[in-house]
């Protein structure tokens, strides 16, 4: 308390810098949206076109969910990052993408293909 009152001015700076901290940290972590995207037995998204797209914001995650009987894979085959998942079944690949532009997201085991818009 003896240097609250030696310091007022010190500790309203402290409290006003924390608290414009924590105004943009709450928005930045809340901000991440997450996006699933099934992969079945050669397609990514049930699409009438032949190469369905995806439009996502930048920093989303997205969730590719294995869900067919074959084993498949993400893999990144033109777009401004490159990122791949092991060859899957079942379960969850997660990657989250920064980087704006569209990726040509393919699987390299039977060559389906899907696109991802990143805005």
């Amino acid at each position: 308390m003896r240097m609250l009152r030696r310091y007022p001015c010190r500790s309203l700076t402290v409290a006003a810098l924390l608290l414009a901290l924590a105004a943009f940290a709450v928005p930045a972590l809340a901000a991440h949206k997450t996006r699933t995207i099934p992969v079945g037995d050669f397609y990514f998204v049930k699409d009438t076109n032949h190469t369905p797209t995806v439009h996502v914001a930048a920093g989303t995650v997205m969730r590719w969910h294995f869900v067919g009987f074959e084993d498949h894979n993400v893999t990144v085959v033109r777009g401004p990052a490159k990122f791949h998942s092991r060859d899957m079944d079942h379960g969850f690949y997660r990657h989250q993408v920064f980087r704006q532009g569209t990726y040509l997201i393919e699987c390299t085991i039977h060559g389906f293909k899907m696109r991802l818009v990143v805005d």
